[in-house]
């Protein structure tokens, strides 16, 4: 496929939705050629932004056709897996929408099918790409902060107006609450950062919106390394927040702010300790790109590019089935 145009097909045109289009529109390596949704003025409107590309409402039919090599899967959460599976048995490679699926075990079969048909498979955390935390990483791995000992995590907002009647908020669709929808986020980049977790406790609660659907959940992880991450995620932190702190044994770095919606802007600060005075550190503030859609770009960079190599992308589909199993453990524990 190297020098060919990906030819892709893009199935779920909600909120998500509309935003992979954009992102689609500015990609390059792509050719997206059918939108799917079940409302079909939805998927034809979206489908109006790109040239000879159909508006269609069954994606079956889609994963059938032959001019298509890829997909792009932005549902609610119950359908990810189903519609990730069947498209990679059709020779499709996939990249879904985080968390990939309401179970491990969907996203595990879904794993062995792209292994047994030779063919891609990522899972949509695009935190991992957004500007401040791609800064993170490079002065992570410069060694920056030393050798990590652990980190803290906030990402919430407040809902909206009628916010319990969505689907989110329906278990039976969504899987579970707010854990399963921002949390995964969150366990993925402490996933990232420090590897896999041996400890897990935590709990989820339905502390305000009354539907049975998780709104609040803290958790606590560990490594063999004894490295320790703490996380709280919320649909009823009323002011929109998002701070991601990693400590180690010279500094620390945080990120502040996840685009326009949390906080406005995406700040990064790197702090290191000064001999003499660790309580008072040096830091130094990065303003970082606002635009969280440019994360989604990024991601289909990465797509294209293990599509391509013949490799595994990142975040892979191990990513998102880790992650699930660590949400599990906390919805089994209540």
């Amino acid at each position: 496929m190297t020098g060919k145009k990906i030819r892709i097909a893009l199935i779920g045109a909600g909120g998500m939705g509309k935003r992979w289009a954009r992102a689609l529109t500015r990609a390059r390596q792509f050719d997206v050629r059918a939108v799917v949704d079940v409302d079909r003025a939805r998927a034809q409107q979206l489908a109006g932004l790109f040239k000879k590309c159909d508006g269609v409402v069954d994606w079956k039919v889609v994963l059938k056709r032959l001019d298509i090599d890829a997909v792009v899967i932005v549902t609610p959460h119950r359908f990810l897996a189903p519609i990730a599976q069947s498209a990679l048995q059709h020779g499709k490679h996939v990249l879904c929408e985080k968390p990939g699926g309401i179970k491990a075990a969907e996203i595990k079969k879904t794993l062995e099918l792209a292994r047994k048909h030779k063919r891609r498979y990522m899972i949509g955390f695009n935190h991992r790409y957004h500007a401040g935390f791609l800064l993170v990483r490079k002065l992570y791995e410069a060694g920056k902060i030393g050798t990590p000992m652990f980190i803290r995590a906030r990402y919430g907002f407040g809902g909206r107006a009628g916010y319990e009647k969505e689907w989110r908020m329906q278990k039976f669709i969504s899987g579970g609450g707010e854990l399963i929808d921002q949390g995964v986020h969150m366990i993925d980049m402490a996933r990232s950062f420090l590897g896999d977790f041996s400890g897990v406790t935590g709990f989820a609660e339905d502390l305000f919106w009354g539907t049975g659907a998780d709104d609040n959940a803290m958790l606590i992880l560990k490594t063999k390394q004894k490295q320790l991450a703490s996380i709280h995620v919320s649909w009823s932190n009323w002011k929109p927040i998002h701070n991601f702190e990693i400590f180690g044994t010279k500094g620390y770095i945080s990120v502040e702010g996840l685009g326009r919606k949390y906080g406005g802007t995406e700040k990064v600060i790197w702090g290191r300790r000064k001999e003499g005075d660790i309580d008072h550190p040096i830091e130094k503030e990065f303003i970082c790109d606002p635009d969280a859609d440019k994360s989604l770009n990024k991601e289909l960079n990465e797509f294209a590019s293990a599509i391509r190599a013949g490799r595994d992308p990142v975040p892979s589909g191990r990513d998102g089935y880790e992650v699930l199993k660590i949400v599990e453990k906390i919805y089994k524990g209540k």
